[in-house]
């Protein structure tokens, strides 16, 4: 979709703004290479452990693993658990809106307000949609209603609970992934979540909360699951039981204590088995590319890497 092309993009630039930075003089083409990769590197683990895991993960756990490292997780694995990839880190799903404003000025100098998905407008060169793909005038991405600018145009998610916008429980076909003679299967992308539980065998949320310790919801947090049968009220599937848990625990501001561990152990397990991180070659390294204010340091986020990268919007009044 835009979103993650136009990131990918600015990842891109990113590199390359730090690239022209990064002295030569003295170093080969490869030491030169490689001092921009540290800091490429550096600077974004920062933003993941500083600015991005802050905003989704309770405070209480993320202070215990990023002080004492994974309790649960074995990063030595090598692999990525499937409870991770099957459930707690599909909590963003339930924070899709069904539409967004992709910029302010790219639609003839108004701002382009595009579906996620529209079936009916699939093969079209300039669709109302986020598909991407496609190139047209107004097919890019504003940064500010994504990231805070300060200029008052940022936009906020949608909570984290049990509860999926409409487009997303019909996928457009191009989005289901099928090998040959594979049936296409469900298009509603909670069914999917659902079925990998039961398909992959995943543990339900109530077996791993007692598996770390932590006290289950009630049966009277998940009421709504007692007519279905299954006992799914006291044997969750954890996709669900994770948001519910945010939606209950946390007002669906941020993860709750089970998949808030899950996350955070998950990605200090990864970042600080990489022997080339900041954490472990420099745990007292600070960003040293500049800030938005001309400043270094601590405060370095997001929105200032895409200043960096050259797609700061506020500049260019899109």
């Amino acid at each position: 979709n835009m979103i993650l092309s136009g990131l990918q993009a600015a990842f891109l630039l990113f590199h390359n703004a730090v690239a022209e930075g990064v002295p030569t003089r003295g170093r080969s083409e490869a030491a030169a290479f490689g001092e921009t990769q540290r800091l490429v590197r550096w600077h974004w683990q920062w933003i993941i452990l500083n600015e991005y895991l802050p905003q989704i993960i309770p405070a209480d756990v993320l202070r215990d693993v990023m002080a004492t490292g994974p309790r649960f997780f074995n990063p030595e694995q090598a692999a990525i658990p499937v409870e991770f990839q099957t459930a707690a880190y599909r909590f963003g799903h339930s924070q899709v809106r069904p539409s967004y404003r992709a910029n302010l000025a790219g639609d003839n100098g108004e701002p382009f307000f595009a579906l996620v998905f529209d079936g009916e407008q699939l093969g079209q060169p300039d669709p109302d949609t986020l598909q991407g793909g496609l190139r047209a005038p107004r097919r890019f991405i504003g940064w500010q209603t994504f990231f805070d600018f300060g200029d008052g145009e940022v936009k906020p998610n949608k909570r984290i609970d049990t509860k999926m916008s409409t487009p997303l429980f019909q996928l457009p076909m191009f989005s289901i992934p099928t090998t040959r003679g594979e049936e296409l299967g469900p298009t509603s992308l909670a069914s999917r979540n659902l079925l990998r539980h039961i398909t992959w065998e995943i543990p339900s949320g109530q077996a791993i909360a007692r598996a770390i310790g932590v006290d289950p919801l009630s049966t009277g947090d998940l009421s709504d699951l007692s007519n279905l049968g299954a006992d799914l009220d006291t044997s969750t599937p954890l996709f669900f039981y994770l948001l519910r848990e945010a939606e209950v625990m946390a007002d669906g501001l941020h993860l709750g204590p089970i998949g808030g561990r899950m996350v955070a152990e998950v990605f200090l397990g990864i970042l600080d088995a990489d022997p080339t991180s900041y954490r472990n070659v420099a745990d007292n390294w600070r960003p040293t590319l500049a800030q938005r204010n001309g400043a270094t340091g601590d405060d370095f986020t997001m929105v200032d890497l895409l200043t960096i990268a050259g797609v700061d919007p506020t500049s260019r009044g899109q």
